[in-house]
């Protein structure tokens, strides 16, 4: 199994318009408030300006502005939150905002727009990016759009593209933008990231490069060419970008974070320790950046502190199979099995579907754990399937069981392919040795888990535990 590590941060700029901005007349009493959510708001305090533009509405039920204002900070602080139930309550109050102004202010559905795509992306509903479409496309269709108005909707419905795996329609969409409206920072920023869901790499690049002349002082910028660069492999470009961006904003924490992912899959997680250390002492609640980390101090076999880690990102957000898992697994190895069980099982309820591969994990554990016989009787479906119908997940599990030899395992592997081939290799090495440790055979033990270090899988749990279990960092 591949450890769970989080994805890299990518930032596309704020994507709301400054559109319907309060000004303060004689004939309203409330532009005052309304003034100071919409600078809350532009501040990133979205809790402040939910609250004022909410006394506003306490005492004028009808006014369309204060509802914008709170559509706006609603679905800016869901998103941020990564709370489905606000962003809905954005997208309520940017419906009652256009309801109010008669459908007349275009800027309200923006926020509307923003929320559905946000709630498509963080659901995985492809009909709230499809209703929000179809409202995007009606709003294009009006004659009497502004240049500036146009180019915001044309962002906006390329961001509803991404959800729905048109990367190319975005890509269009977020050309459009520029055409009119050369310094429109997001789509800027969202083009070579469009081009490059696309598989067209030379166009994303040289997008990156056209940004980076435009905006050179950007840390954001540098930082999404370095992403850009570490999926294609280029390390050393990745790690150069990430650097400038942080030279541009020493407190930027996300390329911080970043370099810190790009250092570990570099192989020196000292280093990345170093640059995760850091981000959390600028950002401290970042359950993905503790479980990195402790994936760090894991590899240089500090596995007392990645356990305190990984125990803190598991706290902060229990509701995350990745973070479960990757406990689980230090629990295991450091011979902790009744603990390693209740984080592999707590990953399973979670991701019941995504979690087979810790079959043989759990299984291992419960037998380390005195729990053979219950063991046994939880798995003994993998027995009862026919040979072929068998995935390696299942090749492993029954080998544990007795139920293949190491020869039929080992002739499992899929050969066609170089890269999984490999990986099967190292995860069935791992558990041969394993066994063996089991029938008290020392020697064979450690001569299969060495096999498995040789792989140079080091993405795989099972390369882990080989390191583990030979005291090799």
């Amino acid at each position: 199994m591949a450890r769970l590590l989080p994805a890299l941060i990518l930032c596309l700029g704020l994507p709301l318009a400054a559109a319907a901005q309060p000004t303060a007349t004689t004939n309203d009493p409330f532009a005052q408030l309304k003034m100071q959510a919409d600078q809350a708001q532009q501040q990133g305090d979205y809790n402040k300006s939910v609250q004022l533009a909410s006394q506003v509405l306490q005492q004028k039920p009808d006014d369309h502005v204060a509802y914008y204002l709170r559509a706006s900070a609603r679905v800016e602080s869901g998103r941020e939150q990564g709370n489905t139930q606000t962003i809905r309550e954005g997208v309520s109050d940017a419906r009652e905002a256009i309801r109010y102004s008669q459908n007349q202010n275009i800027n309200y559905y923006l926020p509307y727009l923003y929320g559905m795509m946000n709630l498509a992306v963080m659901e995985n509903k492809k009909s709230h990016a499809e209703t929000a479409l179809n409202v995007a496309n009606q709003v294009l269709a009006r004659p009497n759009l502004s240049t500036e108005e146009r180019a915001n909707f044309h962002y906006q419905r390329g961001m509803i593209y991404l959800p729905l795996n048109k990367p190319r329609e975005a890509a269009q969409d977020f050309s459009e933008t520029i055409k009119l409206s050369p310094n429109h920072f997001a789509a800027l920023l969202a083009l070579p990231d469009a081009y490059a869901l696309a598989g067209e790499n030379d166009q994303a690049l040289a997008s990156f490069n056209q940004v980076i002349e435009k905006q050179p002082n950007s840390p954001v910028v540098y930082n999404n060419r370095a992403m850009f660069y570490q999926q294609q492999g280029k390390l050393q470009e990745a790690i150069n970008d990430f650097s400038r961006a942080i030279q541009l904003d020493p407190n930027y924490h996300h390329a911080i974070t970043n370099r810190g992912f790009a250092y570990l899959e570099g192989g020196k997680p000292d280093t990345a320790e170093a640059d995760l250390s850091k981000s959390l002492s600028i950002a401290p609640e970042q359950p993905f950046v503790l479980g990195m980390r402790g994936e760090a101090r894991l590899l240089q076999g500090k596995i007392a502190e990645a356990i305190q880690d990984q125990t803190r990102a598991v706290q902060l957000d229990p509701q995350n199979p990745a973070l479960h898992s990757d406990l689980g697994f230090s629990y295991f190895f450091n011979q902790n099995y009744n603990e390693a069980l209740t984080q592999f099982n707590q990953a399973t309820q979670l991701a019941q579907d995504q979690m087979k591969v810790l079959n043989p994990w759990v299984y291992l554990a419960m037998v380390r754990n005195n729990q053979k016989a219950e063991a046994d009787a939880k798995f003994q479906t993998v027995l009862a399937e026919k040979p072929e119908a068998r995935d390696s997940v299942d090749m492993l599990t029954a080998f544990l069981m007795g139920g293949v030899t190491e020869a039929d395992l080992l002739k499992s592997i899929d050969q066609k392919d170089p890269q999984r081939a490999k990986a099967q290799t190292c995860e069935a090495h791992y558990f041969i040795g394993q066994k063996a440790l089991l029938a008290g055979d020392t020697a064979t033990a450690t001569q299969n888990f060495q096999q498995s270090l040789n792989t140079g899988m080091r993405n795989l749990s099972a390369y882990r535990g080989a390191q583990y279990a030979l005291k090799k960092f």
